[in-house]
């Protein structure tokens, strides 16, 4: 992989990570105005976007 491509991942990776931080404050804040569902919604985006960030981020193995 070169190093322009490898730098574009590191930048959405940061961005999904940035993304999940502001689903989980939006979802907490949804929590506390009593809005379950879209609070439920929130918190499942910013989960799913954490998990996607790191595993843009984990090395990978020589032969699969």
């Amino acid at each position: 992989m070169s190093a322009p491509v490898g730098r574009v991942i590191d930048v959405l990776a940061v961005v999904l990570f940035l993304g999940a931080g502001a689903a989980f404050a939006f979802g907490v804040d949804a929590l506390a105005r009593l809005e379950d569902v879209r609070a439920i919604y929130l918190l499942v985006v910013g989960g799913l976007a954490l998990r996607a960030s790191t595993e843009i981020l984990r090395p990978r193995g020589g032969a699969a």
